[in-house]
């Protein structure tokens, strides 16, 4: 029985543990792609940026469907004066019967009617084509936001391990200040040191301490940023990993800039703008509108009528093309249509801006990339030349060679060099994600 019990209890701890660790976020750590990939799928604005892709692919359905015309149920009740006949009459009508004629001041009309434009100076179709550039504008639109937030997720990311890496290394700053100022004091006892050494390793101490506690209080700023970018409430502690820093050369570009969704936006504006030049020359052509109605008119004959009182009713149906032709409208149209020419005008301008913007974006990109790899490097060779010092120093310390403040100097010189190493390397990180954003490969690397 207790075999059995144990077994069990065995088996639900490695489902729960298999169970959790297929969770994103829910593991020993969150990675860098588990974050993405939460982020992608928790983000609010990300969310509303799909319901406007929602909305467009409507909106071009509903301009498709308005060369179909519609179809409208009419339905009035007219009182008047003077009686009404239920239905137009012939004079051969009045002959045959002229007391049979239904007459009525209460007059009733149910129907429906079909409406059709045939022809509208072609702005139905500018109207599909506009509405189908609106649709592709938004889903480069959603495409770009998803970008957006990818590189937010990972350079919060990165911050934070950078952040936890230099508090790392503050720490460890921290306790060998520690104890540095436990033997200093220990000799100042004994009448080997004086005082005034024994108060600098405190002040040195004191602010490593304050140091430390500013670092820990940012990374928690950014730890809730964070969260509140995946959706949630709280992270789990992050998985650190390793980027290798490229040797120093050229970095190019693997994209044109005509190649981006950026830049192809700014082109559908322009390509917009141009349809809503061309659809406000529809005003300029005749509207031709066929309407077909098909009803009943009915109501009480009035008492001038041989059967007053009788409800009678008649059916009705006429099918007519009416054309409308705007000859004059004291410059209406030609303001609509230069309003539409200068919009065209402004996105052309926004075109080039685009263009130009984006290339000196990558041009800057790429500098910051080539400049990381060039203070990393210069920092990692600052950073042994400073331990081998700080050695030195201590050596000499122990041996009453030199007093605090070359040990100090040495030590704090030492934490310096580490603390841009690290931030050389983190910045590295963050400048390749920078130019996979500006690429637009933030998703597919």
């Amino acid at each position: 029985m207790k075999r059995t019990l144990l077994t069990q209890f065995i088996f639900l701890t490695i489902l729960s543990q298999a169970i959790f660790a297929f969770i994103p976020g829910m593991s020993n750590g969150l990675t860098l792609e588990e974050a993405v990939a939460l982020a992608l799928e928790n983000n609010p604005d990300l969310q509303k940026q799909q319901m406007n892709r929602d909305l467009s692919e409507e909106g071009l359905s509903g301009k498709k469907s308005d060369k179909f015309g519609k179809i409208n149920v009419l339905a009035s009740y007219g009182h008047y004066n003077l009686p009404r006949t239920l239905a137009p009459l012939t004079p051969a009508a009045i002959f045959m019967d002229p007391t049979a004629v239904p007459t009525t001041v209460d007059l009733f009309t149910t129907g429906i009617m079909y409406e059709l434009p045939l022809f509208t100076g072609f702005a139905q179709q500018r109207s599909v084509e506009i509405a189908a550039l609106e649709k592709e504008m938004v889903g480069a639109a959603f495409k770009l936001s998803r970008e957006q937030l990818i590189y937010n997720v990972k350079t919060l990311y990165v911050n934070i391990l950078s952040l936890q890496a230099q508090e790392e290394a503050q720490r460890e700053y921290h306790k060998a200040l520690q104890r540095l100022y436990n033997d200093i004091s220990l000799e100042v006892e004994i009448g080997r040191k004086a005082k005034v050494e024994q108060l600098k390793a405190a002040a040195d101490l004191e602010s490593a301490r304050v140091q430390m506690r500013q670092t820990s209080g940012n990374i928690r700023i950014l730890e809730g940023t964070l969260a509140s970018i995946l959706g949630r409430d709280t992270i789990n502690s992050l998985v650190n990993f390793s980027m290798e820093v490229s040797p120093v050369g050229k970095t190019m570009p693997s994209k044109e800039v005509q190649e981006l969704d950026r830049y192809r936006s700014a082109v559908l504006d322009v390509e917009k703008n141009t349809s809503l030049v061309e659809k406000s020359s529809a005003a300029y052509y005749p509207q031709i509108i066929f309407n077909g109605f098909y009803g009943q008119n009915f109501g009480p004959n009035d008492d001038s009528n041989l059967y007053e009182g009788d409800w009678n009713n008649q059916e009705v149906w006429q099918a007519t093309v009416n054309l409308k032709w705007t000859v004059f409208d004291f410059g209406g149209r030609k303001t609509d249509h230069q309003m539409a020419a200068i919009h065209k005008q402004q996105s052309l301008r926004e075109q080039i801006k685009t263009e130009l913007e984006l290339k000196r974006s990558l041009s800057e990109a790429i500098t910051r990339i080539e400049m990381a790899i060039d203070s990393f490097y210069s920092a990692e060779t600052e950073l042994a030349l400073t331990r081998e010092t700080e050695i030195i120093e201590q050596t000499r310390f122990d041996k009453g060679a030199t007093d605090v403040n070359d040990l100090l100097y040495a030590k704090a010189r030492n934490q310096l060099a580490l603390s841009r190493s690290i931030t050389a390397r983190y910045s590295y990180m963050n400048s390749c994600f920078y130019l996979d954003y500006l690429l637009e490969d933030g998703e597919s690397k």
